[in-house]
């Protein structure tokens, strides 16, 4: 399975630091400190790349299902490595997240999905102070961000395309149904065929709309992404 890890190689002074072997004392200190679930004062930028707000929308979309894990004194690292095998991360993806966890980088981990018709190309964030940060995808199909983006931009037009058509089919049921009703009112002779005009209209709306009750703009949005996975 291909997979792929963003940390950043090349990390400047911090890099040496953190590469440079520790005393007993202070590995004593940092698995003290990571059983405590303190974080690390080192910021999350200096390794992962940080996920902007239009790319966060893109990954809403090609994988809705978030699994947000807080990192809390009461919560082990084995949680999030047994949903991170769950989802068949490779061996690349379990190293990188213990690596972080054992700097104390973030505060909590989310792990994004399709989970419609399988778990396919999940990825891994980081999160410090309420920004996102790129730690891993990986998958059968992976592609690269600007692909993503520009799927997610064709199916947003699919989705924005279908909702007209919901919009336009409910309307002409109502309308047909209006004019169905009063038509039958001046075949029956009655003066005042408010009940049927009012029945049929509603009728007209319920058979109109109620397929795209099945099959909705959502639906319709994430078919296309699936086809390309």
């Amino acid at each position: 399975m291909d997979n792929i890890v963003y940390r950043k190689i090349d990390t400047g002074p911090w890099s040496k630091a953190l590469q440079t072997t520790p005393s007993t004392g202070d590995q004593s200190s940092t698995s003290a400190s990571a059983s405590r679930g303190e974080l690390s004062p080192l910021s999350a930028e200096l390794f992962y790349p940080l996920v902007t707000a239009p790319e966060m929308e893109t990954w809403v979309h090609w994988l809705p299902t978030a699994i947000v894990l807080q990192r809390s004194q009461d919560l082990a690292p084995e949680v999030e490595l047994g949903l991170l095998t769950t989802l068949e991360a490779p061996p690349g993806v379990l190293e990188e997240f213990h690596w972080s966890w054992k700097i104390g980088l973030f505060e909590a981990y989310e792990m994004r999905t399709p989970v419609r018709r399988d778990a396919r190309d999940p990825l891994l964030l980081g999160i410090q102070s309420g920004q996102r940060y790129r730690i891993a995808l990986w998958g059968e199909s992976l592609m690269p961000l600007e692909k993503i983006t520009a799927l997610v931009q064709q199916s947003l037009v699919i989705k924005a395309r279908a909702a007209r058509w919901r919009l336009g089919l409910s309307i002409s049921g109502v309308l047909v149904g209006l004019l169905l009703g009063w038509w039958l009112g001046f075949l029956t002779g009655e003066e005042k065929p408010h009940a049927s005009i009012v029945f049929f209209a509603m009728l007209g709306l319920f058979v109109a709309w109620f397929p795209t009750v099945l099959y909705t703009p959502e639906n319709r949005q994430h078919d296309f992404l699936d086809q390309h996975r």
